[in-house]
């Protein structure tokens, strides 16, 4: 059950995978960053499980830009105030401070004890007795035996004795928590082939509207599902034939999610805006 006001994480665990040149033609670093942002907006927005980073030549992977991308992804799902404790200062962060803010709900604005409200918590040390920090001014100890170093989602309620605190873990939380990041090697049919619904987006696409109307029968009650995408220079059926296979043979739908488009290239991070929005119509 959610909380109210919160939306929970998602019944079905839906994956997105983006290929490791993302963003690569971005002219000047500031550029890439707003791009990186916004695309960590239209994933969580769509709660969103995990983000895969696939290399579109595994025999040639642009390893520098999927790290790249990875890091700005995880500094973004972490509470910006647990940040410091977690990421030095380094050149990939330079322009941090442009990115918009995920505004999960494991993030909150303030740190007002006076209404529920979730927070992200780093264990500091384990033990009988864990130490958390939640960005509460002091750190919080609960009678829990948690790892040290995990990430974990506190719940902050009033009490009559004072704020009432009780821990999950993030798989767990009953509100959606972010995202992970995760950069794969190998080729798409190796790391697509343990999805139940597997969804390629391609201008050369079938229109989504031909099958929107099934689409939300097909997914329900399923357990994984997973959306690909290819980038601008290089498209998902340029992956296939690069890679050695049938883009039809490796997923079970290739969709134009945006037919009809009025511009001549829509960017990676839009076709995830536009597929997303659709569906998160059909999809628990």
């Amino acid at each position: 059950m959610s909380a109210p006001g919160f939306p929970p994480p998602r019944r079905t665990r839906l994956d997105v995978l983006i290929p490791s040149s993302y963003s690569r033609d971005s002219p000047h670093q500031r550029d890439k960053m707003l791009r990186f942002g916004m695309l960590a907006r239209f994933l969580a927005a769509a709660r969103v499980d995990t983000l895969i980073i696939y290399h579109e030549d595994p025999e040639n992977p642009d390893r520098g830009n999927a790290e790249h991308l990875r890091l700005v992804m995880e500094y973004l799902n972490t509470a910006p105030y647990l940040r410091k404790r977690l990421y030095e200062l380094r050149p990939e962060l330079r322009y941090a401070g442009v990115l918009p803010p995920l505004n999960i709900p494991t993030h909150p604005e303030r740190a007002g004890l006076d209404y529920p409200h979730y927070r992200e918590g780093l264990v500091l040390s384990a033990g009988r007795r864990a130490v958390i920090e939640a960005g509460l001014g002091k750190p919080l100890r609960v009678r829990r035996r948690l790892s040290r170093g995990s990430r974990v989602v506190v719940k902050v309620s009033p009490g009559d004795g004072g704020p009432k605190i009780s821990v999950s873990s993030r798989r767990r939380s009953e509100v959606y928590a972010g995202f992970k990041t995760a950069v794969v090697e190998g080729p798409l049919p190796e790391i697509v082939g343990g999805y139940d619904v597997r969804i390629a987006t391609s201008r050369r696409g079938r229109d989504v509207r031909e099958v929107l109307g099934g689409l939300g029968e097909e997914l329900r009650d399923r357990e994984r599902v997973c959306v690909a995408f290819g980038a601008a220079a290089e498209g998902l059926y340029e992956v296939a034939e690069r890679q050695g296979f049938r883009l039809e043979e490796c997923f079970d739908h290739v969709l134009n999610t945006f037919p009809m488009q009025g511009v001549r290239t829509i960017r990676t991070e839009e076709a995830v805006a536009y597929t997303l929005a659709i569906l998160n119509l059909v999809l628990e």
